[in-house]
């Protein structure tokens, strides 16, 4: 099924995009390294990862899985497009996190 492998590349995408920006964040301090945003990061990274294992497996749960997921995503991607002016990284996980996020919304 092309839409699923589809998200399931979205979703693998996303989860090391914002699991790097998490880490770039902390590294780089200031603004970034806000504690919210940070957890943000890591929310996404997480939620991403297990969207991405309920498709693998098939599991007839994934419809729950996929709407948090897109949710979250969204929400990331708005945070990471405030800061993505002047940061690359946060710009790559800004696309990430929308492809994510659209890709997830598809197979609701």
């Amino acid at each position: 099924m092309p839409m699923m492998k589809d998200c399931i590349n979205a979703c693998d995408l996303a989860h090391r995009a914002a699991t790097e920006a998490a880490i770039h964040a902390m590294q780089q301090g200031g603004k970034l390294a806000d504690w919210e945003l940070v957890q943000l990061l890591l929310d996404t990274a997480d939620i991403c990862e297990t969207a991405a294992d309920f498709l693998l497996r098939s599991s007839r749960q994934y419809t729950p899985v996929l709407r948090v997921a897109s949710e979250i995503a969204d929400k990331c991607a708005d945070a990471c497009e405030k800061l993505a002016p002047s940061d690359l990284r946060m710009k790559e996980c800004a696309q990430s996190c929308r492809r994510a996020a659209t890709q997830c919304r598809k197979l609701l």
